[in-house]
């Protein structure tokens, strides 16, 4: 198992740990989430580790398109303006149909569908980008930005589709050339940094929602 596995396996434990804390918002839906997750890197690892030779990309690539539709249905519940609920809502039949046609008429089952995943990346960093927007023109005290679990949450999508955008407009130059760090598959390398960045947020988010006794976050 490589070290970010163990990040969100934290994450997951402390979404458990932490759960009467958090099932009157909508952070609760993080527990089944997280399980999944969970359980998706797990058996990616037994595929990996029993056969070695044997491409689990299908795996990840349902992953990923339900990874998205996730982070776009909470989106749409945090959103404080209605026109920004409507568009997260209307995002997910769209990336649905993104994904469809990508399986069927390009990437097929054979390849990581970096189409998907930055069609979904770029989305997901405007939701953040206009969710902290909204934040801010709403909260005049700076200070207790910190202190909202969802802002936590919002801080770790961003920084990892972010970096997401980046690395997979890159992902086949770096596949066809076999761009190593110290022995490692550069990509696999990122993408695991970025994983600790997302679940460390996660954790602190949690962690907040056990500490704090106001909720600072929408309620389902």
């Amino acid at each position: 198992m490589s070290v970010d596995f163990y990040f969100e396996l934290l994450s997951f434990v402390l979404s458990v740990v932490f759960f009467k804390h958090l099932k009157n918002t909508t952070i609760v839906l993080f527990t089944p989430f997280l399980f999944l997750t969970v359980l998706i890197e797990f058996i990616g690892w037994c595929y990996h580790f029993f056969e070695a030779n044997y491409k689990n990309y299908w795996l990840f690539n349902f992953f990923t398109t339900i990874e998205l539709i996730f982070y776009a249905y909470l989106f749409s519940l945090n959103f404080k303006h209605i026109i920004l609920k409507k568009i997260a809502t209307y995002f997910i039949p769209l990336l649905m149909l993104i994904s469809i046609l990508n399986y069927t008429y390009l990437q097929g089952k054979e390849q990581f569908h970096t189409y998907t995943l930055l069609f979904g990346s770029f989305f997901m960093v405007i939701f953040c980008c206009v969710y902290l927007y909204e934040l801010i023109i709403t909260d005049t005290h700076y200070e207790t930005l910190f202190k909202k679990p969802f802002f936590w949450i919002c801080i770790g999508i961003l920084l990892f589709y972010l970096g997401s955008v980046i690395i997979n407009s890159l992902f086949d130059y770096m596949l066809l050339n076999n761009l190593l760090s110290r022995g490692n598959n550069l990509y696999l390398l990122i993408t695991r940094a970025l994983n600790i960045l997302l679940y460390s947020s996660f954790s602190i988010s949690f962690i907040l929602c056990n500490r704090n006794k106001k909720n600072y976050y929408s309620p389902l």
